[in-house]
C-alpha cells in the first residue's frame, strides 16, 4: 500500500501514452489499414474503459468543428445560461471543483442525459451521440463496449476478484490516466485569452488558430508522442502522423508566428495550471468573477431526492 502514491501515477501515465497511440488511430494517422487501426484502436483503448469507435466519432466532431460554440464535441463551450442548466450533482462533482480533473473524463463518456452537459453516452448503441451519425456507428458502438466491458470484467478477475485490489491495482492508475487526458486537453484548448464562435461567425481555421501547443518539459512532450506541444499543427493536418508533427509544427509556426496568429505557451507548470484555468474559467464561455453559476447544496440536495432543483437557484 505504500507504494500506491508511486504506482497510481506511474501507471496512470504510461496508460495515457497508450491512449496517445489509439488516438492516431482514431484519426486513422497509424496505419493506412482500416482494420489496423480498429484493432490497435481497441486494444490501446479498452483496457483504459474507453469505446474506441464511439471516442473516435465524437472526436472527429471535436476536429471539425473546434471551438465552435454549439458543435465542438469532447469539452463543452456553455452559456452562463447552459452551465446553470446542467444538473447541480454533475456541476459539483465535474465541472465547479478541482476533483472535475479526474472524474471530468468518465463522467463525459458515460452520461446519456442532456442535463448532463455531454454529447451522449458512449457505451450505448441507442445514445443520442449518434443522431447525425453514419447508421454503422450505432454497430460499431455495440463492438467496442463489448470490448470494454471484457477487459473490466478480466481486470477484476486479474486482481483476484477483490474490489479493494481493484480499487488499489486498476482504479487508482486509471484516475490518474484520466487527470493526464483531462490536463493535456484542457490545457490545449483553454486559456483567459480563448475565443470561441458562433454559428455564422466560425470559421475551421478561426476555431484552429485557437488550439495552444503547450511545452510541458520534463521529458513529457516526447514521452507523450507530441502531442502536448505539437497540437496546433494536430489540428490543422489531424490525419498526420504523431511522429511528424515536429516537423510540421515548425512549419506552422513559421507562417503564424509573424502574423501573430500561433500560439504557444509554456506551461511547465501544467500540475498547477490544469487546476487554476478550471477554476477560473471552467466551461463556463462567460468566465469573469461571479458569472459562473457553480452548485449550490439546496440544488445538489433538491436534485438528489428527484425534486425540481431548477426552482431552488431562483
Amino acid at each position: 500500500p505504500w507504494l500506491l502514491p508511486l504506482y497510481a501515477p506511474l501507471t496512470g501515465t504510461v496508460m495515457w501514452m497508450n491512449f496517445v497511440v489509439g488516438h492516431d488511430c482514431g484519426h486513422g494517422s497509424f496505419s493506412k489499414s482500416s482494420l489496423v487501426n480498429g484493432v490497435v484502436g481497441h486494444l490501446t483503448h479498452s483496457p483504459l474503459l474507453v469505446p474506441f469507435y464511439p471516442w473516435a466519432y465524437s472526436h472527429k466532431q471535436h476536429h471539425r468543428f473546434h471551438n465552435h460554440e454549439a458543435k465542438d464535441m469532447s469539452h463543452p463551450w456553455m452559456s452562463k445560461e447552459e452551465y446553470a442548466d446542467v444538473n447541480p450533482i454533475v456541476r459539483a462533482l465535474a465541472l465547479d471543483g478541482w476533483w472535475g480533473t479526474f472524474l471530468g473524463f468518465p463522467g463525459y463518456l458515460l452520461l446519456e442525459p442532456r442535463w448532463a452537459g455531454t454529447d451522449g453516452c458512449h457505451f450505448n448503441p441507442q445514445s443520442r451521440l449518434f443522431d447525425r451519425a453514419p447508421k454503422d456507428e450505432r454497430v460499431k458502438c455495440a463492438v467496442s463496449t463489448v470490448a470494454c466491458a471484457a477487459f473490466l470484467g478480466a481486470s477484476f478477475v486479474a486482481c483476484d476478484s477483490n474490489p479493494v485490489h481493484w480499487f488499489a491495482q486498476y482504479a487508482a492508475p486509471y484516475l490518474c490516466f484520466s487527470w493526464w487526458l483531462f490536463t493535456v486537453t484542457y490545457l490545449q484548448h483553454h486559456d483567459y485569452d480563448t475565443k470561441t464562435y458562433e454559428e455564422g461567425e466560425w470559421e475551421y481555421v478561426l476555431g484552429g488558430l485557437e488550439t495552444i501547443d503547450r511545452e510541458f518539459g520534463y521529458g513529457v512532450d516526447e514521452l507523450t508522442h507530441h502531442i502536448t506541444d505539437c497540437h496546433v499543427a494536430h489540428h490543422m493536418f489531424s490525419d498526420m502522423p504523431h511522429y511528424r508533427l515536429p516537423a510540421a509544427t515548425t512549419g506552422v509556426r513559421s507562417v503564424l508566428e509573424p502574423l501573430g496568429l500561433y500560439k504557444r505557451r509554456d506551461t511547465r507548470n501544467f500540475v498547477t495550471k490544469v487546476f487554476e484555468l478550471h477554476s477560473d474559467v471552467g466551461h463556463c464561455v462567460e468566465s469573469e468573477a461571479g458569472v459562473r453559476p457553480r452548485a449550490t447544496r439546496d440544488e445538489c440536495a433538491a436534485a438528489f431526492n428527484g425534486e425540481e432543483w431548477r426552482e431552488v437557484s431562483k
